[in-house]
């Protein structure tokens, strides 16, 4: 059954598949008989003795025709034949000569007709048709007096026998994906019909184009009825009458309207109307009292009623993706609602007593630009509004006028010169570089109080893994470019690729390109230069845009075919991707086509030197700072309490706070202890302080001091050697012996990320003084995924035993222990008959700056006795092996590529699959941190590893997320025809709890 919805899984889903249920529990006491071929070349044969069987399946055995002896039990028990999912072009003659069946499946063949004979089948109560080439029914198919149940969706079918309405006991009939050009009269008149799929046929006929039938009226038992995709633009008057009604599909139309009686549907318990043109919330809806879900994403709604309380048996709301800008009052009347998707609107305040609706589990409001409360608040979640909206009842409200100002760019880009020369208007020839990322404040405009934070972030590659925690939503960027060296052929490198970072962190964000070192540049290579960066930016983002099109039309191909169709062929695109990956897959480009980068033009060229240029570029900032729709979190309402709970966190100088610490500050500011944490994670999600609430040993201290956190990051990272033993030899007398231990424990650190707790604790030195505050900031540092402990129990204390840390992003020269599974052989060169799982991950764009790194530290709680090399790990989990790699690209044309690898004799693949599902579910996590990212994901075939290939074919990683087919045992591998897969090494025993390919 297929249906164009929101979500597949919406409740009424199960109201369509009510009568596959019932027929299953009315067979499963039968007897019942599933035979199968065992081999390719076998030929199915029957049993001798079947005369007591009822139920007989036959099902996915790619038969050409049944075996013989079928016809024989014409005269047994026989009632059900199933033949499903086999290659019959036709319905043998020995099918019909079953004048006791009651039910017969013959969906997904090949049928192309179905003859006159079919009325010899008189007493058959449902025929399965359905995933066929049928283009006419037979006239006999209305002689079929007993049918109840009629499925010939997803055929060719261009109009019905008139015979159709002699069926007076049919109760179910699927129509949906066939080529019916108007809403067949013939069904009208069909007395017991209570379920009809009518789905995706285009109503184009000329007399009746996007309406239906005045006498539709006649179909007064319908419950069910599904109209999704079939170009209707209006609903006569007469479809009010349907006073049975409970479910309605009419998603993906030209609606914009509905009858001003519609109302009279009183028993109407769903309805979808996704997809449509309404402007207005269709006020007659209000009527129906009893209404429990209600689609109305992807309209033009721009106004939601104060009467919706009137709906209050509502369970399920979405209304994403229309221009609603408030929401009522009366909204938070709807006690019920579990389900509110509000995302993609222009929603800036919410109601008071939003916490009201306390038992609502499916939240989305991204993409909206929210102040009240708070977008970091309502991404939390429905509890988090609450406590907000509580504490500013207590609280007056108060505005914070205060962004956030990133500035990026290459090494010696000039960032901080620049950001002097903002903030105080200092000469550059006396400032030095920054060694590290800085954080500053800088009151831009005093009397609005106006403050920008302005984080400077390292050009240095060193600083790759830790750059992107500072890159946030709402933020403005500044993406530095020194035009002094500037040349066209290094466009990428200075700024194509700070953009793709950007964009994939903060899809949607705002970014002013600045030249800097004019001062040093004759005028006409100033705007030239310009004018190449703008011609190249131009040039990247179509580039971009034209692939993401590209894919998404690839797509839009792939869900207008048959899935059975796209289920039988390996070399299509999306071989065996369910519609609602395809879907959700659809969106996720969508989402990347609609929130391109926001980039200012023109260049705008300043030189530390020239005064007047600072000015205007801070003129710039400032008036896009304050524009609403650029930046409405600007405007943010706090209350009060929060606010002076961070001014009054920026005042001590420990490096943090502990919970009660905090807890003091908090009552200082009117906060009792109870309503703390709510305050605190804001403070988290915005910014401004670390606190992890979801970690048992870091949820018990605030920290605080940002920079002298980043003080802690920067002694990291620097990369010196000749620093960091500063650093381990000052204040100290040392000995030579000393000395030249310490010099071999850097010489480690900066080739094999190596650092024993005692190193750490003296480059630590000026920043902790206890052996537990070296503890919480190594707990910290895991807990960002910069390093792991590699000899830390699972359960004991290391007994006085020195522990080390490992920093795998300092890994350079390591080469791990090469297995010799990887080569798939022993160590005598026979090859072992073992299959290789490998799981592969491609980014076309940008591979994320410190991925690896932080996979590396993610997956260390997973895995055992680990060698790791600058892009490769050996490992164990449990018993079973494990590799993961990073193969950087080579070019412009070709992908980084990151995969993870296991293997198992094929009796016990499940083990590989084990071993490496949990390292697939920590990066698929990861990778949620930057959702503009584009990355596919890939199952390598395990023959074509097996034999060698240098391409190996590979099936989408969306199947990871699919339950094995059923019924189908092998997959053919494109690469070699003759070759067939074992579904085990493609579907993973139990999908993936979060898809690999979608946000």
């Amino acid at each position: 059954m297929m249906m164009a919805a929101p979500s597949s899984d919406l409740r009424t889903a199960r109201l369509w598949r009510d009568a596959a249920l019932r027929s299953r529990k009315l067979r499963s006491s039968l007897r019942q008989l599933t035979l199968s071929c065992s081999g390719e070349q076998d030929k199915l044969t029957l049993p001798e003795d079947l005369g007591d069987v009822e139920v007989l399946n036959l099902g996915n055995n790619s038969l050409e025709d049944v075996p013989e002896g079928l016809r024989s039990l014409s005269a047994g028990s026989l009632h059900v034949l199933i033949l499903r999912r086999n290659k019959l072009l036709s319905v043998p003659s020995a099918v019909y000569e079953l004048g006791r069946l009651t039910e017969l499946d013959m969906s997904h063949n090949r049928l192309s007709c179905l003859t006159e004979a079919v009325g010899l089948l008189g007493r058959l109560k449902k025929l399965c048709l359905s995933h066929n080439q049928l283009q006419t029914l037979p006239r006999q198919t209305g002689a079929l007096a007993h049918l109840e149940e009629l499925d010939v969706s997803f055929n060719r079918l261009r109009q019905l026998p008139d015979s159709i309405q002699g069926l007076c006991r049919l109760r179910a009939l699927d129509l949906d994906h066939n080529e019916l050009g108007s809403f067949p009269q013939q069904i009208l008149q069909l007395p017991a019909l209570e379920e009809l799929d009518f789905s995706g046929n285009k109503m184009l006929c000329s007399s009746c184009a996007g309406s239906l039938p005045d006498g539709i009226r006649a179909m007064k038992p319908l419950k069910i009825l599904w109209l999704s995709s079939t170009g209707l633009d209006s609903l006569p008057d007469s479809f009010c009458e349907l006073s049975s009604l409970e479910s309605l599909m009419l998603d993906n139309n030209n609606l914009c309207c509905l009858p001003e009686g519609f109302g009279a549907l009183q028993k109407l318990r769903m309805i979808n109307l996704s997809s449509n043109t309404f402007q207005d919330f269709p006020a007659t809806l209000l009527q129906l009292h009893d209404l429990e879900e209600l689609y109305l994403s992807r309209n033009k709604l721009t106004v939601l009623p104060e009467g919706i309380a009137s709906l209050f048996r509502l369970v399920t709301l979405w209304l994403d993706n229309n221009r609603v800008r408030y929401l009522p009052d009366a909204i938070v009347e709807l006690g019920l609602l579990e389900e509110l998707v509000l995302q993609g609107n222009q929603i800036a305040i919410l109601p008071d007593n939003f916490g009201k609706l306390s038992k609502v589990n499916i939240w989305k409001i991204k993409d909206n630009p929210l102040i009240q409360p708070p977008y970091e608040v309502c991404m939390k979640g429905i509890p988090y509004i609450a406590a907000y909206q509580k504490e500013l009842a207590h609280s007056q409200p108060a505005f914070q006028p205060r962004l956030k100002l990133v500035l990026t760019g290459l090494k010696d880009a000039g960032k901080t010169v620049l950001r002097h020369c903002l903030m105080d208007g200092q000469q550059g020839s006396c400032i030095l570089g920054s060694t590290g990322i800085e954080v500053t404040n800088w009151t831009a405009d005093a009397e609005r109080g106006l403050t920008f934070i302005v984080y400077d972030l390292a050009g240095d590659q060193s600083y790759d893994i830790i750059n992107p925690f500072f890159l946030s939503p709402g933020a403005l960027y500044i993406l530095a470019v020194n035009l002094k060296s500037y040349v066209s052929k290094q466009f990428y490198t200075s700024v194509g690729y700070f953009l793709h970072f950007i964009s994939a962190k903060v899809p949607h964000a705002v970014v002013c390109i600045v030249g800097t070192h004019a001062d040093l540049c004759a005028e006409t290579d100033i705007e030239e230069k310009c004018l190449d960066i703008h011609h190249q930016i131009a040039l990247q983002e179509k580039k971009d845009s034209e692939t993401l099109q590209n894919l998404a039309q690839t797509v839009d191909e792939a869900l207008g075919q048959d899935f059975d169709m796209r289920a039988s062929n390996p070399h299509a695109a999306f071989y065996g991707v369910s519609d609602k990956n395809l879907r959700r897959k659809k969106a996720q480009f969508q989402y990347l086509m609609n929130n391109r980068l926001q980039i200012l033009s023109p260049v705008l060229c300043v030189s530390c030197h020239n005064y007047s240029n600072i000015r205007r570029l801070r003129e710039k900032l400032l008036s896009v700072a304050e524009h609403r729709e650029i930046f409405p979190n600007l405007h943010r309402v706090l209350p009060k309490s929060w606010q002076m709970l961070e001014e009054l966190h920026f005042n001590p100088q420990e490096l943090w706070l502990t919970w009660w610490d905090s807890a003091r500050l908090g009552l200082q500011a009117g906060l009792t202890e109870d309503r703390l944490q709510s305050a605190l994670s804001y403070l988290h999600e915005s910014g401004k302080l670390l606190y992890f609430e979801d970690n048992a040993t870091l949820k018990e201290y605030v920290f605080h001091n940002l920079t002298k956190l980043i003080d802690i990051l920067n002694v990291f990272f620097l990369r010196d050697a000749s620093v960091l033993l500063q650093k381990l030899l000052s204040d100290t007398h040392v000995d030579n012996l000393r000395a030249t231990q310490l010099h071999h424990y850097v010489e480690g650190f900066l080739l094999h990320g190596l650092l024993p707790t005692h190193v750490i604790k003296l480059l630590l030195k000026p920043h902790i003084k206890t052996q537990q505050d070296l503890q919480l900031i190594l707990e910290l540092l895991e807990k960002m995924g910069l390093c792991y402990c590699i000899n830390k129990p699972k359960s004991k204390p290391l007994n006085g035993a020195t522990a080390w840390y490992k920093f795998p992003c300092y890994v350079k020269n390591e080469v791990p222990h090469a297995e010799a599974w990887i080569n798939g052989t022993n160590l005598s060169g026979q090859s072992l008959a073992v299959e290789q799982l490998q799981i592969e991950y491609s980014f076309p764009f940008i591979f994320p700056p410190g991925l690896f790194a932080r996979f590396s530290v993610q997956i260390n709680s997973h895995i055992v006795h680990r060698s790791d090399g600058k892009f490769q790990i050996f490992a164990y989990r449990g018993k079973v092996p494990v590799v993961v790699s990073f193969r950087p690209s080579k070019g412009t044309l070709q992908s980084d590529v990151l995969s993870i690898a296991s293997h198992a004799s094929l009796p016990n693949i499940w083990t590989a699959w084990q071993a490496i599902t949990p390292l697939v579910e920590e990066l698929n996590a990861l990778l949620q941190e930057w959702p503009g990212l584009y990355y596919t994901v890939h199952v390598l075939c395990s023959k074509c590893l097996k034999r060698g290939s240098p391409n190996p074919h590979t099936f989408p990683g969306e199947l990871l997320t699919q339950p094995r087919p059923e019924g189908i045992k092998e997959i053919i591998c494109p690469k070699n025809g003759s070759e067939r897969v074992n579904v085990a090494l493609v579907y993973p025993p139990t999908p993936t709890m979060i898809s690999p390919c979608s946000k």
